[in-house]
C-alpha cells in the first residue's frame, strides 16, 4: 500500500478533514491535496515530542496555521484554533498529522490518527 492510501484511509473516516505523514527527517511522505506541511514544521513537531516548552509559549504551527497548544506527550501532540484543530501522533519512523473542523470533535479525529499510528507501529514504521 502506498502512503497516499493511508491518507485516503484517514480522510474516508469522515473525522479527519486533512492529513499528512512525514518522516522523522521532516520529509513529506504523503498529504491531502490541500494540506501543505513544511519540513520546518515537521521537524518542529518532532522536537516537541521531546520538549513542549516552545509550544506552550508560542503555540504550534502546522500547515501554515498557528494553533494554541493544548497538550502533548512523547507520542501525541494536540492543538486547537477556534472550532478546528490538529492531532499529531508519532511512530518509530513517522509522524501522522490529522486536521479536523466542526462538526468533528477532537476525540473523533484523535481516534482515527492514533489507530493509524498504532497500525503503523505494528508494521515497524
Amino acid at each position: 500500500m502506498s502512503w497516499s492510501s493511508y491518507i485516503d484511509n484517514l480522510l474516508t473516516s469522515g473525522h479527519v478533514k486533512k492529513a499528512a505523514i512525514c518522516g522523522h527527517d521532516g520529509s513529506l511522505w504523503a498529504a491531502s491535496a490541500d494540506y501543505n506541511i513544511s519540513v520546518e514544521e515537521a521537524k518542529s513537531l518532532l522536537l516537541a515530542f521531546k520538549d513542549t516548552t516552545a509550544y506552550t509559549q508560542s503555540g504550534m504551527h502546522v500547515g501554515g496555521v498557528r494553533y494554541i497548544f493544548l497538550s502533548g506527550t512523547d507520542q501525541i501532540l494536540r492543538g486547537k484554533k477556534g472550532t478546528a484543530g490538529v492531532h499529531v501522533a508519532k511512530t518509530g519512523q513517522a509522524i501522522l498529522i490529522g486536521f479536523y473542523d466542526d462538526p468533528t470533535t477532537p476525540n473523533q479525529c484523535a481516534i482515527q490518527v492514533e489507530n493509524m499510528a498504532e497500525y503503523l507501529k505494528g508494521m515497524n514504521y
